[in-house]
C-alpha cells in the first residue's frame, strides 16, 4: 500500500473539498463568520489570530488586533450613541467578520490557500465558558 495515500486528508479550499496531503490545520472562514455572529467580532478575531500565528504572519496579527479593537470600540460607541438596542449588534458583528475574512484572510493567508479544517470544538467550549458567565452576570446584575 502506498504511504502517500495513508497520509491524505480532506481539506477545504475556498468552497471545494479535495484530497491532498500535509497541509496546515487552520480554522475555516465559515467558523470565523459563525463565531463573530454568535459571540462577537473579538471571538472571530481570536480564531483568525490563531491561524495567522500558525502561518507566521506577525504583521497580519498586529493589523488584525488593531482592527478588532478599533472596530469593537466603534461598534459599542455607535450602539450607545444611537441608543440602539442589541439588534444592531448582529449585523455589525457579521460585517466585521466579513472584513476579517475577505480582507485580512485573503491578504495574509490567501484566498486560494489549501488547508485542513481544524476542529471547532475547542473554540466553542472556550467561547461558551466566557460568554455564558458574562451573560448571566449582565442579566442578574441589572
Amino acid at each position: 500500500m502506498d504511504n502517500n495515500i495513508e497520509n491524505n486528508s480532506t481539506v477545504e479550499t475556498g468552497s471545494k473539498n479535495q484530497v491532498v496531503e500535509n497541509l496546515p490545520k487552520l480554522y475555516s472562514k465559515r467558523l470565523i463568520l459563525v463565531f463573530s455572529g454568535l459571540f462577537s467580532v473579538l471571538f472571530g478575531t481570536v480564531i483568525l489570530l490563531s491561524n495567522l500565528k500558525k502561518r507566521g504572519e506577525k504583521k497580519g496579527m498586529i493589523q488584525v488586533g488593531i482592527f478588532a479593537l478599533i472596530y469593537v470600540t466603534g461598534m459599542v460607541i455607535t450602539i450607545q450613541t444611537m441608543n440602539a438596542n442589541t439588534n444592531l449588534a448582529l449585523p455589525m458583528n457579521i460585517a466585521g467578520a466579513l472584513i476579517l475574512n475577505e480582507y485580512f484572510w485573503n491578504r495574509y493567508i490567501g484566498k486560494e490557500t489549501e488547508y485542513e479544517k481544524k476542529s471547532w470544538i475547542k473554540p466553542a467550549i472556550i467561547s461558551m465558558c466566557i460568554s455564558v458567565p458574562a451573560f448571566l452576570a449582565l442579566v442578574y446584575l441589572t
